[in-house]
């Protein structure tokens, strides 16, 4: 009987889950197909298109094949993850309240969103979009198990987490400043799209859902390791190699040579480490505990960026716009040299200290 209820609970949240982001989508694509003036498609388009957006929005990569462009679409809006995420926890969070047993809850619930979310690729694929099978069902899994699971993080992660926030804000407020400063060639990307008055609060909602993976590209920038805007493309403070940027306004903010000075932020990574491995090395534990605690924070932090930047980051459809994004493997160079370079500093600097201090009492 508990079986019974858990799997019929479950499946009602899920579609709740569901069409608590699906219709809204599903109304926006219709009002835009509506006062577009297309002579030629159906209503089955836009309802198609709000699939291709609910998808997108768990970060499913997609296979382009149209008689006009063929490609990849990887980089996907990290921000517009935020909906099914807090969709997912509402739903979940319902059905443990009406179940009351939470392992069987979590086990239906995980199954029939995954089971569910491969009937809509199928539903929303065609010749021209597909979904790639590969990448896509698990990252659904993984985006259930960080929604559902409550991850109590430990006190160590609280002050690297908060230091990392305070970095992004920082890469940030440089963005910002970087478009305010090229305000008038973003005004004039905008007007070469010509996107109307719909068209433009839409383009306006992609590029806000894109902003934490900009943010993300920024701190690899100021980092020193740069970014990639395409095919056989550089962009570091040290590095500009750039022929034409796509008419997107955001990257109106783009730098427009060599910035040497802008590599000093890169002072963060070493403050960074410095904060945590001196909080790691003080604490009361034995040796092996700290031994421990400090390799898990170099693998938890140098792996936390590379995944961040991987997710941040992919192809833009053609073979020209792609890879964009992080430089990963330039930016896991820096994060671990300096980290590394922070922790040999700390563990050998207060033993030449105390060495130096015993010769001055010998020769005194």
């Amino acid at each position: 009987m508990l079986v019974a209820r858990a799997i019929t609970v479950t499946l009602q949240q899920v579609i709740r889950s569901i069409t608590l982001i699906l219709f809204p989508l599903a109304f926006i694509t219709l009002f835009a197909w509506a006062t577009a003036g297309s002579t030629s498609g159906s209503t089955s388009d836009p309802i198609r298109a709000a699939l291709w957006l609910w998808l997108g929005a768990h970060l499913t990569p997609f296979n382009i094949s149209g008689e006009a462009i063929t490609g990849y679409l990887s980089l996907l809006p990290l921000g517009a993850l935020l909906l099914p995420v807090l969709a997912i926890r509402i739903g979940y969070r319902r059905s443990v309240e009406r179940v009351g047993d939470a392992k069987s809850t979590r086990t239906y619930f995980l199954l029939w969103y995954l089971i569910i979310y491969c009937g809509v690729a199928l539903i929303a694929g065609n010749a021209q979009a597909s979904i790639d099978w590969k990448r896509g069902p698990i990252t659904v899994v993984v985006i259930l198990v960080l929604a559902i699971f409550s991850l109590k993080a430990t006190k160590a992660l609280h002050l690297p987490f908060n230091l990392f926030l305070i970095m992004l804000g920082i890469a940030g407020l440089i963005f910002t400043t970087a478009l305010a400063i090229n305000f008038e060639t973003a005004k004039n990307l905008t007007v070469v799209l010509q996107p109307g008055i719909i068209g433009g609060a839409l383009l306006l909602l992609l590029q806000l859902a894109y902003l934490p993976n900009i943010f993300i590209a920024t701190l690899s920038y100021i980092f020193g390791a740069g970014i990639f805007l395409g095919s056989n493309t550089e962009i570091s403070p040290m590095n500009f190699n750039l022929r034409e940027i796509p008419a997107i306004p955001v990257l109106a903010a783009l730098p427009t040579g060599e910035m040497p000075w802008l590599i000093a932020p890169t002072l963060m990574i070493f403050i960074f480490g410095w904060l945590n491995l001196k909080y790691l090395l003080k604490s009361p534990a034995f040796i092996k505990i700290k031994r421990q605690s400090i390799l898990r924070f170099l693998v938890i932090s140098i792996g936390g960026f590379a995944a961040l930047g991987a997710l941040s980051s992919g192809s833009l459809i053609t073979a020209n716009m792609s890879p964009v994004g992080v430089n990963i493997a330039a930016a896991c160079l820096i994060v671990t040299a300096q980290l590394i370079l922070v922790l040999l500093i700390q563990i050998l600097l207060p033993k030449l200290i105390s060495s130096l201090s015993r010769k001055g009492r010998v020769a005194s």
